[in-house]
């Protein structure tokens, strides 16, 4: 779990290691200019659910915000 001040930092990590690890990854705003991509096993407290990335690609979810 890592953090990053900028929501297409956390994106991009996120979208490479879901694609090549073939793992699902999920991007938590945690405040202003703080957000935390994370495994979907990781903890995370606290935070907004922005977006879930699996194969290097965003899955919709009841649970990701909407824009």
């Amino acid at each position: 779990m890592e953090t990053y001040p900028t929501l297409r930092q956390a994106t991009g990590v996120a979208r490479t290691l879901s694609k090549h690890s073939s793992c699902t990854m999920v991007v938590y705003r945690m405040g202003e200019e703080k957000y935390v991509a994370a495994h979907s096993t990781d903890r995370v407290e606290g935070g907004t659910i922005e977006g879930v990335y699996r194969d290097g690609y965003v899955v919709n979810t009841l649970l990701t915000k909407k824009t």
